[in-house]
């Protein structure tokens, strides 16, 4: 992340939080969105494809306390992209739902804002390990 990113926990420190445990799934990978994005409050957790009942998951990043996830499933509703799990011991979550975000977003425009300003940061690092992968098999 950039220095200027603007901290967004700052705007939800009133969403309901939720203790999670090792090995724990939030997400998985193709469901229905339940119009619901997580902040790590303290834990670790891995995201990849697949899931690890059918023993088929593969990590993709980790993440880690101070990070988000499952905000393109909250904005556009779209089924889950990845299989979000605990990894860490424990995890606590906090959870913002559509109602929240709406309710947020109207008193703190620059949430919004820091929102998208993570998404294209993510986008632009999915899209140069997009080219770093044909990149390869140009070679």
């Amino acid at each position: 992340m950039s220095s200027n990113t603007i901290n967004i926990f700052e705007y939800v420190n009133t969403v309901p939080t939720k203790l999670f445990r090792k090995g724990e799934i939030i997400v998985r990978e193709g469901e229905a969105s339940n119009e619901k994005m997580y902040f790590i409050l303290n834990g670790t957790l891995s995201v990849g494809m697949g899931t690890p009942d059918q023993k088929n998951f593969q990590e993709v990043r980790k993440l880690t306390t101070g990070q988000f996830f499952g905000e393109i499933a909250l904005i556009s509703n779209r089924p889950r992209a990845m299989t979000v799990l605990i990894d860490s011991d424990r995890a606590q979550l906090g959870i913002l739902d559509k109602a929240n975000l709406i309710r947020i977003a109207n008193t703190n425009p620059m949430f919004v804002y820091a929102l998208l300003q993570t998404y294209v940061e993510r986008l632009i690092e999915a899209e140069a390990r997009l080219k770093d992968l044909v990149s390869d098999k140009s070679e």
